[in-house]
């Protein structure tokens, strides 16, 4: 198992090395501390990541919908319509949603969050749809970037972005047996199944 900061850096290196939208910066731990909005929780493993490797623009291409990763300013515009509901200010805060959750990232539609839970050892990462329940889909917060570079490896450099599916639209057997060879053995069978159906289910 990597480290969160391995994890991260082979991220950042595959981003660069396949010329992705977007970069990353790092800033001071108490520039952090004035831009994290007060009512947001925060882990250990969120700080490395936002201080470290903050993104700015970063955008992953994943053969279907586009991944955008939020930078610390946009975290807490990213929960309207999640922890904070209403047609208008001032929201109320939504009675399904866990005061721990952060989303980090979600699709270019904004509409199927990737979220850590702040609270819990690793700060698990979790997928959601809009309507129903987010699930598990990486143990903790290094696993889950270093299943995002083994994604970027296999849709980037062996399918060309958006060759992984036929003429119907079939995401081709090819591209799931070498997305499941190099992302199973980073977060297990069942985990890899549920991130596999987040973005190609």
């Amino acid at each position: 198992m990597k480290t969160l900061e391995q994890a991260l850096s082979t991220f950042v290196d595959t981003h660069r090395r396949f010329e992705l939208q977007g970069h990353f910066t790092s800033i001071q731990p108490d520039t952090l501390q004035q831009q994290w909005p007060e009512n947001l929780p925060r882990s250990a493993e969120l700080e490395v990541y936002l201080s470290h490797y903050e993104p700015n623009n970063v955008l992953v291409e994943t053969g279907f919908a586009p991944i955008i990763f939020w930078s610390i300013d946009q975290l807490q515009q990213s929960l309207i319509g999640y922890r904070w509901v209403g047609m208008s200010e001032p929201f109320e805060e939504s009675d399904t949603w866990l005061s721990q959750w952060v989303i980090i990232a979600d699709d270019i539609g904004k509409g199927n969050p990737i979220l850590v839970d702040t609270r819990k050892e690793g700060t698990p990462v979790y997928a959601g749809y809009e309507v129903g329940s987010p699930f598990l889909i990486a143990p903790n917060l290094a696993d889950f970037f270093a299943a995002m570079t083994a994604l970027i490896e296999v849709v980037y450099g062996s399918f060309a972005i958006f060759e992984i599916t036929d003429d119907d639209s079939v995401v081709l057997p090819a591209f799931d047996a070498q997305l499941e060879a190099a992302i199973e053995p980073i977060l297990g069978e069942d985990l890899f199944t549920h991130f596999y159906d987040y973005f190609y289910g």
